[in-house]
């Protein structure tokens, strides 16, 4: 019984404190909020604190540090915070990553050309989280850009 407290907290804390590294670096007010929030009402105990510390655990799973995987069809989640839905940060690093990737192949085959890219994007949006497709598609290309990729 004693370990399975210890390991209980555990696992709550590494879920608050992914959630507050993530909510740090989040871009997106709206979002960061929301998880400030949730870590919040877990850490003030209370009627809502088992609600929110379920909530923090299903966006930033304990002892785990997935991520939304990149697959033939690209992101593919919802748009939620934390690392597995589709948001402002997540795309942000995934650009920045791809971004490097690219540059990385173009120089591993000594391709002078430059590397252009077109970026797209739909209809879908998360008006509370203030999360849409046509955000995602401009903060691609700004990480392009600043990359050298046009």
């Amino acid at each position: 019984s004693g370990v399975l407290v210890i390991v209980r907290r555990t696992m709550v804390s590494d879920a608050l404190l992914h959630a507050k590294e993530w909510s740090l670096n989040d871009p997106n007010p709206a979002t960061a909020a929301y998880v400030k929030a949730l870590i919040t009402k877990a850490e003030n105990g209370g009627d809502q604190a088992a609600a929110s510390l379920q909530e923090l655990k299903c966006l930033f799973p304990p002892n785990s540090h997935k991520r939304i995987g990149f697959g033939t069809a690209g992101l593919r989640s919802s748009m939620s915070p934390g690392p597995l839905g589709m948001n402002d940060l997540v795309v942000i690093q995934t650009a920045q990553g791809l971004a490097s990737y690219l540059i990385h192949c173009r120089q591993q085959s000594n391709d002078t050309n430059p590397i252009t890219a077109v970026v797209g994007y739909d209809h879908r949006a998360h008006s509370a989280f203030s999360l849409s497709s046509k955000q995602f598609a401009m903060y691609t290309k700004l990480v392009f850009e600043s990359k050298g990729i046009t």
